[in-house]
């Protein structure tokens, strides 16, 4: 299987440029241009993105300014999808049930980019997020011309993808029994395009990571079969494979309330902190390979083993 993969790497990575211009109607060199050139903040900037709607980037994203808040880092949670805010509504639903409850939690900033261009975008950034040490930028579930900018502005890139191979399509394209990886997806071609392209100005690596999300505690054959293709990909396209959240019930009732677990230390009476859901959020954080990460994996008590 090495000497396949080998081969599969050889075929798919050259192939990035003619990949995109299949799929993409705009040059990667323009879009790094258009950010390029522009003043951007010293913190380092998290995107969470996939052409893919519905996969968790929006919770993932939350729970990822929430927690390196919670560590006593500044945070900017920026909101690009305008029309749903997701991210936005639930930082200001955060500030509100600390309110209510009368209780100080830890609280990044927030904004929402409401022109869509990449000026905008960078002078938002830099006005907002001057002095964060994290930028954390929620993309909305399709292509667009602002998504391709902001994922060429990344550090660190996070696609959330789901247990199915219907996400996979967007990553690579398998034979129809998914036995043999045959082509880039459209959305791993983005991604390349812009880092061949960030390359190219100069601009410093993009640290890729594709998160399974959503996943449930009991495999079966079928999630073996999943995890495999995935490995194959992150060869073949140059991503890290991470650990997401698993699909709990509590998860997403404290979503609404702009509640995190790692909150309910700050709360009397809401719960406790299940040692579960403690050591997955400190896995997911550690897994994005973050600057300065042992000093907020060290928040969480003892270190994963």
């Amino acid at each position: 299987m090495g000497a396949e993969l080998a081969l599969s790497v050889g075929r798919l990575r050259p192939a990035t440029v003619s990949a995109f211009s299949e799929f993409y109607d705009e040059d990667p060199n323009l879009v790094v241009r258009d950010i390029a050139a522009r003043p951007r903040t010293a913190g380092h900037i998290i995107v969470f993105a996939n052409e893919k709607g519905g996969v968790g980037k929006s919770t993932l994203a939350f729970h990822t300014c929430a927690a390196l808040a919670g560590a006593g880092y500044r945070v900017t949670g920026f909101d690009l999808d305008y029309r749903q805010q997701t991210l936005a509504r639930s930082l200001t639903n955060r500030e509100a049930t600390a309110r209510s409850l009368g209780v100080a939690l830890p609280m990044p900033l927030c904004g929402v980019l409401r022109q869509q261009n990449g000026a905008q975008l960078c002078q938002e950034l830099a006005r907002i997020g001057w002095d964060s040490d994290f930028i954390v930028i929620d993309a909305a579930g399709h292509d667009s011309p602002i998504a391709r900018r902001a994922i060429a502005l990344a550090d660190t890139l996070v696609t959330p993808v789901n247990g199915s191979f219907v996400d996979l399509d967007l990553l690579g394209r398998f034979r129809a029994d998914y036995s043999k990886l045959e082509a880039q997806g459209c959305f791993a071609a983005l991604v390349n395009a812009l880092r061949d392209a960030r390359a190219r100005h100069g601009m410093r690596a993009l640290n890729w990571v594709v998160m399974p999300n959503r996943m449930r505690r009991v495999g079966s054959q079928n999630d073996q079969r999943f995890e495999d293709a995935l490995e194959e990909l992150a060869s073949a396209c140059g991503f890290r494979v991470g650990q997401g959240l698993a699909e709990r019930v509590a998860y997403r009732e404290l979503f609404l309330l702009g509640l995190t677990h790692l909150d309910l230390k700050y709360i009397r009476g809401i719960g406790r902190l299940r040692g579960a859901a403690r050591d997955e959020l400190a896995g997911f954080i550690a897994d994005l390979r973050l600057p300065e990460i042992p000093l907020f994996v060290r928040s969480f008590g003892e270190r994963r083993a």
